[in-house]
């Protein structure tokens, strides 16, 4: 493949290794690509991770005009380079701060590790033939890393202009060039701590400006090149820019960490990898294999930045609803699917899917998924997002929305869309300014990630639809953009091998924080919030403080009697949580309303820093809005309800910390204004409240106003012997 750089920002790590004395280099090797290698994978914040195992520079087979032989000192040769890129400094600077772990470990096999910077463009892919950018495997091509220093007199500036303008054009126009790359260094930094045994500090005037990669077929293209008239004009000004070209042949080369995942060397080790793949062992790659080896959670690999399968067929899917396109669309549903928008009355089969999109199209003239993420797991998709809609009248509005999609194979079971979705047919409903999902706590909006817009420039999916003639309609009647590549923005996606029911620490913080909700604590839930948060509920205005969460949640709290968080699926995924669930409010008249909802929960240590909640909570304050008697998550395909997994009134039954803000006072409303379920954990009714809950009743009973008591004792939730013997106690 030809590759002028497209990762503008793409920056390098590129390490110099020298290895300990009184090891053979086998040893070295070994070790190194079987042991420290998929450690090193295992760090967060890297694109790709490679490791050049390099001959010593003996000279004689690249002589330069005024330098036959070319060859290094013997305290120059080094033996080995490990290349680490990453997306963004910020990546880079994540994977320094997680690579202290790898200093212990160094001492086992090098006595010298010096590491070299490059910024923003100053790692350049000029062209790349080589079918196999993942090798794992010794080198069969003739394939040099050669280190650059400048001429003295020369400016960092010209000598690098020299190299970009001069040498590159020569290599990589050259039909004798498989592969050239260039990065050119920073500053060394020389106040790296060393480890122990291991120096991470360069002698002054050693240390290298500039490194290239290149590769040809063989010898005689190598040769054919050197001899070329274009490289001996080149070689000519080499004493004014370059004072020493020291090439260091490769004698093999692996590869841990490829397009931000891990490969099955950085899973498993270059040995195993190789064993897999020789004797052709496919149940080795299979999910409950990888899962096992690698601890089920994955949280090592750039957190959500890693596209698969699942996640370009959502694409897809998305492509067909920006095109109105009613039977592409239900083209990648599996034959027995589930499809839910907001409260409205749950799809089951693909005819009842096409004549809902059929008719939603038909209330808008355009629509966009502005992705802020996207997260792979399993089988299920997460997609965070912004919708944009162009209505009739030419107006438009952007929504906050969380999709979840669940997969069987390469077809789409379910499709559950979690939004307040009013306001696009009626442009009468207020909407927050700031109530998209795409602001941060400091209230700046992300700059869009144009995914689906790219989908359409550069996936090949999208470019074979365009050729069809499905053409998005926003590129005809929305904002009228061009359908054509973008600037570079990669997805932003995380793949895991987090089972579905695997709750950690952070997934036990969100049960708590419902358990407050649930108890009304206004006061207990701001208290899980860090310093600088950020609180979404719905189409309102965002909060970015904690008094602001408080009146919000506080003024919620008093438009109910109770609320219930009836949890379907709780996943956790690195430093974010996803919950999807129905919540269950009872009204002050008595009555109650079920509602489908997705939360996205992401913490900062072990604080909430976001919490977004999306559903349509409407009918919570109007009891006259329809409401589907199937719409709720925990319908499945089959129509059926799933039994309830009772994980919050569990919470406070079981968890010692639900146990302890009982005693402390802080019970459930549930259990004493909506249903008056138990708190114990049997699911048996009880007769009579518990002696530590009965002060608590006393005062909430006291607050209400009459016609709220009156309610209360009206409903016919309320008519069992449970509370008639509690009202008796307190009269």
């Amino acid at each position: 493949m030809i590759a002028t750089n497209n990762a503008e920002k793409e920056v390098a790590f590129y390490v110099l290794l020298w290895k300990k004395p009184g090891i053979s280099l086998e040893v070295f090797d070994n070790y190194w690509k079987d042991v420290h290698g998929p450690v090193c994978a295992r760090l967060p914040g890297q694109d790709r991770y490679w490791q050049y195992h390099v001959a010593h520079n003996q000279g004689g087979n690249w002589s330069l005009p005024n330098d036959y032989t070319n060859a290094s000192n013997t305290s120059e040769q080094f033996d080995g380079i490990a290349e680490l890129t990453f997306k963004s400094e910020s990546d880079r600077n994540t994977w320094f701060e997680a690579a202290g772990i790898l200093m212990d470990d160094e001492r086992n096999l090098f006595s010298k590790a010096i590491g070299y910077n490059t910024s923003a463009s100053n790692s350049i892919t000029y062209v790349d033939k080589i079918r196999d950018g993942a090798p794992n495997s010794i080198t069969t091509l003739e394939k040099y890393h050669c280190l650059i220093r400048k001429a003295a007199g020369v400016s960092i500036n010209e000598f690098r202009r020299y190299l970009r303008e001069k040498l590159a054009p020569v290599f990589a126009q050259s039909d004798r060039v498989l592969k050239f790359r260039l990065h050119l260094f920073e500053q060394i930094d020389n106040s790296r701590a060393d480890a122990e045994g291991v120096s991470h500090a360069e002698i002054p005037g050693r240390h290298y400006d500039a490194a290239i990669e290149v590769a040809f077929s063989n010898s005689l293209d190598r040769e054919i090149l050197l001899e070329s008239e274009d490289y001996q004009a080149l070689v000519e000004d080499f004493p004014k820019y370059i004072k020493d070209f020291k090439p260091f042949g490769e004698r093999s080369a692996y590869t841990f960490v490829y397009d931000g995942q891990l490969t099955l060397a950085g899973q498993r080790s270059v040995t195993v990898a190789n064993l897999i793949q020789q004797i052709g062992a496919v149940n080795q790659i299979k999910d409950n294999i990888v899962s096992l080896m690698t601890g089920k959670t994955d949280k090592t690999i750039a957190p959500e930045k890693l596209p698969g399968t699942n996640a370009d067929i959502v694409k897809a899917l998305f492509s067909r609803g920006e095109a109105f396109d009613s039977q592409g669309f239900i083209d990648l549903f599996a034959d027995n699917p589930v499809y839910q928008f907001g409260n409205f009355e749950i799809c089951f089969d693909k005819p009842a899917i096409y004549d809902s999109v059929t008719a939603f199209f038909g209330m808008v003239s355009a629509l966009y998924h502005e992705i802020k993420m996207l997260w792979e797991v399993g089988d299920v998709v997460f997609v965070e997002m912004d919708v944009i809609y162009w209505r009739h009248d030419g107006s438009s509005v952007t929504l906050p929305c969380a999709d979840i999609v669940r997969f069987e194979g390469d077809k789409v079971a379910e499709l559950r869309i979690f939004m307040d979705a009013n306001p696009v047919g009626d442009a009468s409903i207020p909407i927050a300014e700031d109530g998209q999902v795409a602001i941060v706590s400091d209230k700046q909006k992300l700059s869009s990630p144009n995914i689906m817009r790219n989908f359409f420039a550069e996936h090949p999916e999208g470019k074979r639809r365009i050729a069809r003639g499905y053409t998005p309609k926003w590129a005809i009647v929305g904002p009228r953009w061009q359908v054509k590549p973008l600037a570079n923005n990669p997805v932003v996606t995380s793949r895991s091998i987090t089972s579905e029911k695997l709750p950690g620490t952070n997934a036990d913080l969100v049960k708590a924080l419902f358990s407050r909700g649930e108890a009304f604590d206004s006061q207990g839930f701001v208290d899980l919030f860090a310093d600088n948060p950020v609180y979404q509920f719905g189409n309102f205005e965002i909060c970015f403080d904690k008094p602001a969460i408080y009146d919000s949640v506080t003024a919620f709290f008093g438009m109910v009697s109770a609320l219930y968080h009836e949890i379907k699926m709780l996943w956790e995924v690195g430093d974010v949580v996803f919950v999807e669930m129905d919540v269950i409010y009872w009204r002050h008249d008595g009555s109650s309303v079920t509602l489908p909802c997705a939360d996205i929960v992401r913490f900062e240590g072990d604080k909430v820093a976001e919490l977004r909640i999306f559903m349509d909570a409407n009918p919570v304050g109007d009891a006259s809005i329809p409401i589907a008697e199937d719409g709720q998550v925990a319908i499945v395909s089959d129509k059926q309800k799933l039994s309830s997994p009772n994980i919050m009134r569990n919470f406070f039954a079981q968890h010692p910390e639900g146990k302890r803000r009982i005693t402390e006072g802080y019970v459930p409303k549930w259990s004493i204004a909506g249903p008056g379920w138990q708190l114990d954990s049997d699911g048996a009714e009880k007769n009579a409240i518990a002696p530590e809950q009965l002060d608590v009743l006393k005062d909430y009973l006291k607050g209400l106003k009459i016609e709220q008591l009156l309610s209360l004792l009206t409903t016919e939730q309320r008519n069992h012997n449970a509370s008639e013997d509690r009202l008796l106690e307190l009269r």
